[in-house]
């Protein structure tokens, strides 16, 4: 009967984690993200693009490219936002806290950290098909200070009020 129950926990389990999504990760492509406009205190109002062999999951990598362009790269300012400076130093960041970071884009935990704002499916110029794939853009918001305070308790950055 222990075996029985034993086996059927372990199918369970095996089965529920072939059905959990994964999202690619790379550091090696840039982000194509820029400012739309000043947004809600603690947010950053994005528009980004993502590219992949369908159009949803280029809006799961548009959004996963969001994040990770707060987090390393920051995104240029406009004459309408400034610009937004990027969470960590400089990127050896990511190769300190790789596992982090890897878990936090594979296994789609920065989706707490992003909204995606579209009131519908990006269309035309926002919706391009590029050879056998498609580009999509579509506006986000992405949880800046919620984002900040993770990687402050996870000890990757320092909290703001440690440099007084």
């Amino acid at each position: 009967m222990k075996r029985i129950a034993f086996l059927f926990v372990f199918m369970i389990i095996a089965c529920s984690s072939l059905n959990a999504k994964s999202y690619p990760f790379d550091m090696a492509h840039s982000y194509e993200v820029q400012i739309v406009r000043v947004a809600q205190q603690g947010t950053k109002f994005l528009k980004a693009w993502g590219v992949a062999g369908s159009p949803d999951k280029a809006i799961d990598m548009a959004m996963q490219d969001a994040v990770a362009a707060c987090i390393f790269t920051g995104v240029e300012g406009n004459e309408i936002a400034g610009k937004i400076p990027p969470l960590v130093a400089d990127r050896s960041v990511y190769e300190e806290h790789k596992q982090f970071f890897d878990t936090f884009f594979k296994k789609g935990e920065f989706l707490q950290y992003v909204k995606n704002v579209n009131t519908g499916y990006p269309t035309g110029e926002n919706n391009v098909k590029t050879g056998k794939r498609r580009k999509v853009g579509i506006f986000v918001v992405v949880m800046y200070d919620n984002l900040r305070k993770l990687l402050e308790d996870e000890g990757i950055i320092k909290k703001l009020n440690s440099y007084f």
